[in-house]
Protein backbone atom coordinates (compact mmCIF):
# COMPACT_ATOMS: atom_id res chain seq x y z
CA UNK A 1 0.00 0.00 0.00
CA UNK A 2 1.90 3.46 -1.35
CA UNK A 3 2.31 5.96 1.81
CA UNK A 4 0.45 8.70 2.51
CA UNK A 5 2.10 12.17 3.22
CA UNK A 6 -0.73 14.71 4.78
CA UNK A 7 1.26 17.27 3.70
CA UNK A 8 1.46 16.12 0.05
CA UNK A 9 -2.57 15.36 0.19
CA UNK A 10 -3.22 18.58 1.94
CA UNK A 11 -0.93 20.64 -1.34
CA UNK A 12 -2.81 17.99 -3.86
CA UNK A 13 -6.19 18.96 -2.84
CA UNK A 14 -5.39 22.64 -2.43
CA UNK A 15 -3.69 22.87 -6.28
CA UNK A 16 -7.05 20.61 -7.27
CA UNK A 17 -8.81 23.48 -6.03
CA UNK A 18 -6.88 26.14 -7.64
CA UNK A 19 -6.32 24.74 -11.27
CA UNK A 20 -9.98 24.71 -12.29
CA UNK A 21 -10.05 28.53 -10.49
CA UNK A 22 -7.70 29.53 -12.75
CA UNK A 23 -9.17 27.63 -15.97
CA UNK A 24 -12.65 29.64 -15.28
CA UNK A 25 -10.43 32.41 -15.14
CA UNK A 26 -9.16 31.68 -18.43
CA UNK A 27 -12.14 31.36 -20.13
CA UNK A 28 -13.62 34.47 -18.82
CA UNK A 29 -10.61 35.91 -19.77
CA UNK A 30 -10.90 34.78 -23.35
CA UNK A 31 -14.54 36.15 -23.51
CA UNK A 32 -13.86 39.27 -22.17
CA UNK A 33 -10.57 39.55 -24.79
CA UNK A 34 -12.90 39.12 -27.73
CA UNK A 35 -15.47 41.12 -26.22
CA UNK A 36 -13.13 44.15 -26.37
CA UNK A 37 -11.52 42.99 -29.18
CA UNK A 38 -14.53 42.97 -31.50
CA UNK A 39 -15.60 46.15 -29.91
CA UNK A 40 -12.22 47.70 -31.27
CA UNK A 41 -12.43 46.74 -34.70
CA UNK A 42 -16.37 47.10 -34.75
CA UNK A 43 -15.66 50.78 -34.30
CA UNK A 44 -12.77 50.53 -37.00
CA UNK A 45 -15.48 48.92 -39.23
CA UNK A 46 -17.81 51.67 -38.13
CA UNK A 47 -15.34 54.71 -38.94
CA UNK A 48 -14.87 52.96 -42.58
CA UNK A 49 -18.65 52.58 -43.72
CA UNK A 50 -18.80 56.43 -42.49
CA UNK A 51 -15.79 57.21 -44.48
CA UNK A 52 -18.09 55.60 -47.40
CA UNK A 53 -20.65 56.72 -47.00
CA UNK A 54 -19.39 60.57 -47.33
CA UNK A 55 -18.58 59.05 -50.88
CA UNK A 56 -22.10 58.86 -52.02
CA UNK A 57 -23.81 62.07 -53.38
CA UNK A 58 -27.72 62.46 -53.63
CA UNK A 59 -28.17 63.65 -57.18
CA UNK A 60 -31.91 64.06 -59.20
CA UNK A 61 -31.65 60.95 -60.58
CA UNK A 62 -30.60 59.11 -57.76
CA UNK A 63 -27.37 58.52 -55.13
CA UNK A 64 -24.51 58.38 -56.83
CA UNK A 65 -20.76 57.16 -55.56
CA UNK A 66 -17.48 58.63 -56.20
CA UNK A 67 -14.99 56.55 -55.19
CA UNK A 68 -11.49 57.10 -57.13
CA UNK A 69 -9.68 53.31 -58.01
CA UNK A 70 -6.96 54.32 -55.70
CA UNK A 71 -9.09 54.69 -52.93
CA UNK A 72 -10.72 51.56 -53.86
CA UNK A 73 -6.96 49.96 -53.28
CA UNK A 74 -6.44 51.89 -49.92
CA UNK A 75 -10.12 50.59 -48.84
CA UNK A 76 -9.48 46.82 -49.49
CA UNK A 77 -5.68 47.02 -48.64
CA UNK A 78 -5.25 44.97 -45.00
CA UNK A 79 -1.75 43.24 -44.06
CA UNK A 80 -3.70 40.80 -41.83
CA UNK A 81 -7.34 40.32 -43.06
CA UNK A 82 -9.34 40.35 -46.39
CA UNK A 83 -10.98 43.61 -46.73
CA UNK A 84 -14.92 43.84 -48.82
CA UNK A 85 -17.50 46.48 -48.84
CA UNK A 86 -20.13 46.28 -50.99
CA UNK A 87 -23.09 49.92 -51.14
CA UNK A 88 -26.61 49.16 -52.30
CA UNK A 89 -28.72 51.70 -52.97
CA UNK A 90 -33.04 51.45 -53.97
CA UNK A 91 -31.80 50.46 -57.32
CA UNK A 92 -29.44 47.76 -56.20
CA UNK A 93 -25.53 47.79 -56.23
CA UNK A 94 -23.88 51.38 -56.49
CA UNK A 95 -20.50 50.24 -56.07
CA UNK A 96 -18.92 46.59 -54.43
CA UNK A 97 -15.92 44.86 -54.18
CA UNK A 98 -17.23 41.52 -54.03
CA UNK A 99 -21.29 41.50 -55.14
CA UNK A 100 -21.73 38.30 -52.89
CA UNK A 101 -21.02 40.10 -49.73
CA UNK A 102 -24.07 38.62 -48.19
CA UNK A 103 -26.96 40.63 -47.00
CA UNK A 104 -28.13 40.43 -43.16
CA UNK A 105 -31.73 39.27 -42.35
CA UNK A 106 -32.70 42.88 -41.30
CA UNK A 107 -31.48 46.21 -41.96
CA UNK A 108 -30.85 49.10 -39.54
CA UNK A 109 -32.76 51.90 -39.28
CA UNK A 110 -31.85 55.29 -40.79
CA UNK A 111 -28.57 56.91 -40.13
CA UNK A 112 -28.26 53.58 -37.21
CA UNK A 113 -25.24 50.85 -38.10
CA UNK A 114 -25.39 47.59 -36.80
CA UNK A 115 -23.23 44.41 -36.92
CA UNK A 116 -23.41 40.43 -37.84
CA UNK A 117 -21.37 37.68 -39.05
CA UNK A 118 -21.73 36.52 -42.63
CA UNK A 119 -19.55 33.89 -44.70
CA UNK A 120 -18.23 34.81 -48.06
CA UNK A 121 -16.07 32.03 -49.90
CA UNK A 122 -15.95 29.75 -46.89
CA UNK A 123 -14.23 32.19 -44.60
CA UNK A 124 -16.40 33.75 -41.69
CA UNK A 125 -16.85 37.77 -41.83
CA UNK A 126 -17.50 40.71 -39.23
CA UNK A 127 -19.57 43.17 -41.07
CA UNK A 128 -20.42 46.64 -40.47
CA UNK A 129 -23.76 48.02 -41.90
CA UNK A 130 -24.84 51.63 -42.08
CA UNK A 131 -28.37 53.04 -43.46
CA UNK A 132 -27.61 56.17 -45.07
CA UNK A 133 -30.94 58.06 -45.49
CA UNK A 134 -31.68 59.72 -49.04
CA UNK A 135 -35.17 61.03 -48.45
CA UNK A 136 -35.83 63.78 -45.61
CA UNK A 137 -38.99 61.61 -44.36
CA UNK A 138 -37.23 59.97 -41.37
CA UNK A 139 -40.34 58.15 -40.27
CA UNK A 140 -40.48 55.69 -43.09
CA UNK A 141 -37.70 52.99 -42.59
CA UNK A 142 -37.61 51.09 -46.10
CA UNK A 143 -35.60 49.82 -48.39
CA UNK A 144 -36.03 52.67 -50.77
CA UNK A 145 -35.49 55.30 -48.49
CA UNK A 146 -31.69 54.25 -47.93
CA UNK A 147 -28.85 53.67 -48.98
CA UNK A 148 -27.18 50.40 -47.28
CA UNK A 149 -23.36 50.90 -46.96
CA UNK A 150 -21.56 47.48 -45.98
CA UNK A 151 -17.86 46.91 -44.59
CA UNK A 152 -16.53 43.46 -43.67
CA UNK A 153 -13.36 41.94 -43.10
CA UNK A 154 -12.10 38.28 -41.73
CA UNK A 155 -11.62 37.75 -38.43
CA UNK A 156 -7.88 37.47 -37.90
CA UNK A 157 -6.96 40.17 -36.27
CA UNK A 158 -9.13 40.04 -33.94
CA UNK A 159 -8.30 36.25 -33.24
CA UNK A 160 -4.91 37.88 -32.81
CA UNK A 161 -5.38 39.98 -30.48
CA UNK A 162 -7.89 38.24 -28.66
CA UNK A 163 -5.23 35.55 -28.31
CA UNK A 164 -2.50 38.43 -27.00
CA UNK A 165 -4.73 39.83 -24.51
CA UNK A 166 -5.55 36.27 -23.65
CA UNK A 167 -1.71 35.29 -22.97
CA UNK A 168 -0.78 38.49 -21.61
CA UNK A 169 -3.74 37.79 -19.20
CA UNK A 170 -2.63 33.96 -18.86
CA UNK A 171 1.10 34.63 -17.87
CA UNK A 172 0.62 36.74 -14.94
CA UNK A 173 -1.98 33.67 -13.30
CA UNK A 174 0.72 31.17 -14.51
CA UNK A 175 3.68 33.14 -12.40
CA UNK A 176 0.62 33.56 -9.62
CA UNK A 177 -0.30 30.17 -9.65
CA UNK A 178 3.82 29.13 -9.24
CA UNK A 179 4.09 31.55 -6.43
CA UNK A 180 1.19 30.67 -4.37
CA UNK A 181 2.04 26.80 -5.15
CA UNK A 182 5.14 27.71 -3.06
CA UNK A 183 3.45 30.14 -0.69
CA UNK A 184 1.08 26.81 -0.12
CA UNK A 185 3.65 24.06 0.45
CA UNK A 186 5.90 26.76 2.64
CA UNK A 187 2.45 27.39 4.77
CA UNK A 188 1.57 23.76 4.62
CA UNK A 189 4.85 22.64 6.28
CA UNK A 190 5.27 25.48 8.51
CA UNK A 191 1.92 24.36 9.57
CA UNK A 192 2.79 20.73 10.20
CA UNK A 193 5.43 21.61 12.41
CA UNK A 194 3.66 20.85 15.27
CA UNK A 195 2.67 17.30 13.76
CA UNK A 196 6.45 16.83 13.37
CA UNK A 197 7.91 18.07 16.73
CA UNK A 198 4.96 16.02 18.47
CA UNK A 199 6.68 12.89 16.45
CA UNK A 200 10.16 14.04 17.86
CA UNK A 201 8.27 13.90 21.35
CA UNK A 202 6.98 10.65 20.73
CA UNK A 203 9.98 9.29 19.37
CA UNK A 204 12.18 10.17 22.33
CA UNK A 205 9.61 9.17 24.99
CA UNK A 206 11.14 6.35 27.65
CA UNK A 207 9.12 3.09 26.56
CA UNK A 208 7.68 2.34 30.16
CA UNK A 209 6.29 6.69 30.06
CA UNK A 210 2.59 5.92 29.84
CA UNK A 211 2.23 9.66 31.13
CA UNK A 212 -0.84 11.69 29.20
CA UNK A 213 0.71 14.07 26.40
CA UNK A 214 0.53 17.94 27.21
CA UNK A 215 -1.84 19.35 24.50
CA UNK A 216 -1.91 22.85 25.58
CA UNK A 217 0.56 23.48 23.00
CA UNK A 218 -0.94 22.23 19.96
CA UNK A 219 -3.16 23.13 17.36
CA UNK A 220 -6.99 23.07 18.33
CA UNK A 221 -7.49 20.49 15.44
CA UNK A 222 -5.02 17.86 16.85
CA UNK A 223 -6.67 18.35 20.67
CA UNK A 224 -9.15 15.50 20.22
CA UNK A 225 -6.67 13.16 18.55
CA UNK A 226 -4.48 14.07 21.80
CA UNK A 227 -7.43 13.66 24.14
CA UNK A 228 -8.24 10.30 22.69
CA UNK A 229 -4.82 9.22 22.69
CA UNK A 230 -4.58 10.22 26.13
CA UNK A 231 -7.36 8.38 27.00
CA UNK A 232 -6.09 5.51 24.98
CA UNK A 233 -2.46 6.04 26.96
CA UNK A 234 -4.66 5.86 30.44
CA UNK A 235 -6.44 2.39 29.30
CA UNK A 236 -2.95 1.24 28.52
CA UNK A 237 -1.58 2.10 31.59
CA UNK A 238 -4.78 0.90 33.71
CA UNK A 239 -4.73 -2.79 31.94
CA UNK A 240 -0.28 -2.74 32.17
CA UNK A 241 -0.96 -2.23 36.08
CA UNK A 242 -3.26 -4.55 36.16
CA UNK A 243 -1.02 -6.78 34.18
CA UNK A 244 1.52 -6.90 37.05
CA UNK A 245 -0.44 -6.95 39.98
CA UNK A 246 -2.24 -10.15 38.50
CA UNK A 247 1.89 -11.55 38.05
CA UNK A 248 2.50 -10.52 41.13
CA UNK A 249 -0.39 -11.89 43.09
CA UNK A 250 -0.07 -15.00 40.57
CA UNK A 251 3.69 -15.86 41.51
CA UNK A 252 2.78 -14.98 45.18
CA UNK A 253 0.64 -17.55 45.50
CA UNK A 254 2.05 -19.94 43.43
CA UNK A 255 5.00 -20.35 45.38
CA UNK A 256 3.91 -21.44 48.58
CA UNK A 257 1.66 -24.79 47.03
CA UNK A 258 4.61 -24.93 45.12
CA UNK A 259 7.28 -25.31 48.02
CA UNK A 260 4.44 -27.28 49.81
CA UNK A 261 4.31 -29.57 46.84
CA UNK A 262 7.96 -29.87 46.44
CA UNK A 263 8.54 -30.42 50.64
CA UNK A 264 6.03 -33.21 50.60
CA UNK A 265 7.42 -35.10 47.71
CA UNK A 266 11.02 -34.74 49.52
CA UNK A 267 9.51 -36.41 52.71
CA UNK A 268 7.75 -39.71 50.85
CA UNK A 269 11.17 -40.12 49.44
CA UNK A 270 13.04 -40.34 52.81
CA UNK A 271 9.52 -42.32 54.47
CA UNK A 272 10.43 -45.94 54.86
CA UNK A 273 7.37 -47.13 56.26
CA UNK A 274 4.55 -47.38 53.38
CA UNK A 275 1.59 -46.28 55.38
CA UNK A 276 3.40 -43.14 55.83
CA UNK A 277 4.85 -42.53 52.15
CA UNK A 278 1.08 -43.28 51.04
CA UNK A 279 0.02 -40.52 54.37
CA UNK A 280 2.69 -38.04 52.34
CA UNK A 281 1.05 -38.66 48.61
CA UNK A 282 -2.44 -38.32 49.79
CA UNK A 283 -0.67 -34.51 51.00
CA UNK A 284 0.49 -34.12 47.36
CA UNK A 285 -2.29 -35.15 45.98
CA UNK A 286 -4.43 -33.30 47.65
CA UNK A 287 -2.31 -30.00 47.15
CA UNK A 288 -1.69 -30.61 43.62
CA UNK A 289 -5.68 -30.69 43.24
CA UNK A 290 -5.92 -27.32 45.12
CA UNK A 291 -3.10 -25.98 43.13
CA UNK A 292 -4.69 -26.75 39.73
CA UNK A 293 -7.99 -25.55 40.89
CA UNK A 294 -5.95 -22.31 41.46
CA UNK A 295 -4.42 -21.89 38.50
CA UNK A 296 -7.63 -22.80 36.46
CA UNK A 297 -9.12 -19.65 38.77
CA UNK A 298 -6.55 -17.53 37.12
CA UNK A 299 -7.26 -18.51 33.80
CA UNK A 300 -10.59 -18.55 34.03
CA UNK A 301 -10.19 -14.85 35.61
CA UNK A 302 -7.71 -13.45 32.58
CA UNK A 303 -10.53 -14.28 30.33
CA UNK A 304 -13.14 -12.63 32.22
CA UNK A 305 -11.23 -9.28 32.37
CA UNK A 306 -12.07 -6.60 29.98
CA UNK A 307 -8.29 -6.68 28.02
CA UNK A 308 -8.38 -10.14 27.88
CA UNK A 309 -12.23 -11.54 26.92
CA UNK A 310 -11.60 -9.85 23.44
CA UNK A 311 -12.08 -13.18 21.66
CA UNK A 312 -14.81 -14.19 23.49
CA UNK A 313 -17.98 -13.54 20.98
CA UNK A 314 -21.20 -12.53 22.50
CA UNK A 315 -24.51 -13.76 21.41
CA UNK A 316 -27.80 -13.75 23.13
CA UNK A 317 -28.27 -16.25 26.30
CA UNK A 318 -31.42 -17.58 27.64
CA UNK A 319 -30.29 -16.58 31.42
CA UNK A 320 -33.30 -18.47 32.86
CA UNK A 321 -32.69 -21.68 31.21
CA UNK A 322 -28.68 -21.53 31.68
CA UNK A 323 -29.17 -21.03 35.34
CA UNK A 324 -31.32 -24.24 35.82
CA UNK A 325 -28.80 -26.03 34.11
CA UNK A 326 -25.97 -25.14 36.19
CA UNK A 327 -27.94 -25.09 39.43
CA UNK A 328 -28.97 -29.03 38.10
CA UNK A 329 -24.89 -30.14 38.03
CA UNK A 330 -24.71 -28.73 41.42
CA UNK A 331 -27.46 -30.80 43.50
CA UNK A 332 -25.17 -33.66 43.85
CA UNK A 333 -22.46 -31.13 45.33
CA UNK A 334 -25.64 -29.95 47.93
CA UNK A 335 -26.98 -33.35 48.40
CA UNK A 336 -23.74 -34.92 49.80
CA UNK A 337 -23.41 -31.65 52.39
CA UNK A 338 -27.38 -32.07 53.19
CA UNK A 339 -28.14 -28.78 51.98
CA UNK A 340 -31.20 -28.05 50.27
CA UNK A 341 -30.50 -26.65 47.17
CA UNK A 342 -33.58 -25.10 45.01
CA UNK A 343 -34.40 -23.40 42.14
CA UNK A 344 -37.20 -19.97 41.66
CA UNK A 345 -38.03 -17.77 38.87
CA UNK A 346 -40.54 -14.48 39.63
CA UNK A 347 -41.83 -11.33 38.05
CA UNK A 348 -42.16 -12.82 34.36
CA UNK A 349 -45.76 -12.62 32.07
CA UNK A 350 -47.32 -15.27 31.02
CA UNK A 351 -46.29 -17.60 29.06
CA UNK A 352 -42.70 -15.78 29.23
CA UNK A 353 -40.50 -18.82 28.38
CA UNK A 354 -36.87 -17.17 28.15
CA UNK A 355 -35.00 -14.74 29.37
CA UNK A 356 -32.52 -13.65 26.66
CA UNK A 357 -29.18 -11.37 27.70
CA UNK A 358 -26.39 -10.36 25.57
CA UNK A 359 -23.39 -12.75 26.80
CA UNK A 360 -21.16 -15.09 26.41
CA UNK A 361 -22.55 -18.37 27.60
CA UNK A 362 -19.28 -20.04 29.21
CA UNK A 363 -18.23 -16.82 31.34
CA UNK A 364 -21.86 -16.44 32.60
CA UNK A 365 -21.81 -20.07 33.32
CA UNK A 366 -18.51 -19.57 35.48
CA UNK A 367 -20.17 -16.69 37.22
CA UNK A 368 -23.37 -18.87 38.45
CA UNK A 369 -21.07 -22.10 39.12
CA UNK A 370 -18.77 -19.51 41.79
CA UNK A 371 -21.64 -18.00 43.35
CA UNK A 372 -23.07 -21.35 43.91
CA UNK A 373 -19.46 -22.75 44.96
CA UNK A 374 -19.36 -19.99 47.55
CA UNK A 375 -22.44 -20.85 49.06
CA UNK A 376 -22.13 -24.35 49.34
CA UNK A 377 -18.58 -24.16 50.55
CA UNK A 378 -19.87 -21.50 53.07
CA UNK A 379 -23.33 -23.03 54.42
CA UNK A 380 -23.48 -25.60 57.04
CA UNK A 381 -24.73 -29.27 56.57
CA UNK A 382 -28.83 -28.85 56.90
CA UNK A 383 -28.43 -25.29 55.70
CA UNK A 384 -31.02 -23.99 52.65
CA UNK A 385 -29.43 -22.36 49.55
CA UNK A 386 -31.77 -21.23 46.67
CA UNK A 387 -30.52 -19.79 42.94
CA UNK A 388 -33.29 -17.32 41.12
CA UNK A 389 -34.45 -15.32 38.42
CA UNK A 390 -36.48 -12.65 38.47
CA UNK A 391 -37.63 -9.09 36.27
CA UNK A 392 -37.96 -6.02 37.56
CA UNK A 393 -38.68 -3.92 34.90
CA UNK A 394 -36.22 -3.75 32.09
CA UNK A 395 -33.72 -5.37 34.99
CA UNK A 396 -32.86 -9.25 35.29
CA UNK A 397 -31.40 -10.00 38.29
CA UNK A 398 -29.67 -13.45 39.38
CA UNK A 399 -29.39 -14.10 42.91
CA UNK A 400 -27.60 -17.03 44.93
CA UNK A 401 -29.32 -16.67 49.05
CA UNK A 402 -28.10 -19.07 51.35
CA UNK A 403 -28.43 -19.37 55.13
CA UNK A 404 -24.65 -20.05 55.80
CA UNK A 405 -21.80 -18.41 57.74
CA UNK A 406 -22.64 -14.54 56.90
CA UNK A 407 -20.04 -12.04 56.54
CA UNK A 408 -19.51 -9.04 58.98
CA UNK A 409 -19.13 -5.67 58.03
CA UNK A 410 -15.57 -5.79 57.43
CA UNK A 411 -15.34 -8.93 55.55
CA UNK A 412 -18.35 -7.44 53.15
CA UNK A 413 -16.03 -4.72 51.71
CA UNK A 414 -12.84 -7.12 50.96
CA UNK A 415 -14.93 -10.75 49.32
CA UNK A 416 -14.16 -9.22 46.05
CA UNK A 417 -10.57 -8.69 46.41
CA UNK A 418 -8.45 -11.03 44.57
CA UNK A 419 -6.59 -13.83 46.80
CA UNK A 420 -8.91 -12.83 50.17
CA UNK A 421 -10.59 -15.39 52.37
CA UNK A 422 -12.39 -15.19 55.16
CA UNK A 423 -10.32 -16.83 57.88
CA UNK A 424 -11.48 -19.14 60.44
CA UNK A 425 -14.03 -21.13 57.69
CA UNK A 426 -11.39 -24.58 57.36
CA UNK A 427 -12.64 -24.03 54.14
CA UNK A 428 -10.33 -24.45 51.19
CA UNK A 429 -9.99 -22.04 48.19
CA UNK A 430 -7.61 -19.59 46.34
CA UNK A 431 -9.71 -16.56 46.80
CA UNK A 432 -10.39 -16.02 43.51
CA UNK A 433 -14.23 -17.11 42.91
CA UNK A 434 -16.22 -13.62 43.85
CA UNK A 435 -12.65 -11.61 42.13
CA UNK A 436 -14.17 -13.47 39.01
CA UNK A 437 -18.03 -13.31 39.34
CA UNK A 438 -17.45 -9.08 39.40
CA UNK A 439 -15.28 -9.36 36.45
CA UNK A 440 -17.47 -11.38 34.76
CA UNK A 441 -20.54 -9.09 35.60
CA UNK A 442 -18.39 -6.04 34.50
CA UNK A 443 -17.64 -7.73 31.40
CA UNK A 444 -21.74 -7.73 30.14
CA UNK A 445 -22.24 -4.38 31.90
CA UNK A 446 -24.16 -6.04 34.68
CA UNK A 447 -23.27 -4.80 38.51
CA UNK A 448 -23.20 -7.32 41.36
CA UNK A 449 -23.64 -7.02 44.94
CA UNK A 450 -24.06 -8.50 48.17
CA UNK A 451 -26.04 -8.27 51.25
CA UNK A 452 -25.83 -9.95 54.83
CA UNK A 453 -26.84 -8.81 58.17
CA UNK A 454 -24.08 -10.24 59.77
CA UNK A 455 -22.15 -13.84 60.80
CA UNK A 456 -24.37 -16.58 60.85
CA UNK A 457 -27.42 -15.12 59.28
CA UNK A 458 -26.57 -15.99 55.27
CA UNK A 459 -25.60 -14.00 52.39
CA UNK A 460 -27.19 -12.94 49.31
CA UNK A 461 -25.90 -11.92 46.07
CA UNK A 462 -27.97 -10.29 42.86
CA UNK A 463 -26.63 -10.18 39.98
CA UNK A 464 -28.13 -7.51 37.78
CA UNK A 465 -28.82 -7.58 34.21
CA UNK A 466 -30.21 -4.99 31.50
CA UNK A 467 -32.08 -6.49 28.90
Amino acid sequence: MPETSLRNQLFSWLLVLLLPLTFISAIAGYYLASQYTNLAYDKSLYRTALALADQVSLEALGAQVNLPQVAKDLLEFDEDDDVYFRIVGPRGDLIASHNDLPLPSTYPKADQTQYYYAVLNGEKLRVAIYALPISTDTTANTNQNNVYVMVGETLKKRAEMANEILFSMLIPQLIIIVLVSGLLFFGIKRGLQSLDKLKTDLSQRNINDLSPIDNSKVPTELRPLLNAFNDLLVRVSSGISKEQRFIADAAHQLKTPLAGLKTQAELALREKEPSKVAHALTQINQASGNLAHMVNQLLILSKAEPDGATFLAFAPVDLRLLAQEVTSDWVAAALQKDIDLGFESAGFSAGSQTVTVNGNALLLRELMNNLIDNAIRYTPAGGRITVGIRQENEIVIFYVQDNGIGLSEENQALVFERFYRVLGTQQEGCGLGLTIVQEIAERHGASVSMTSEGEGKGTLFLVRFGM
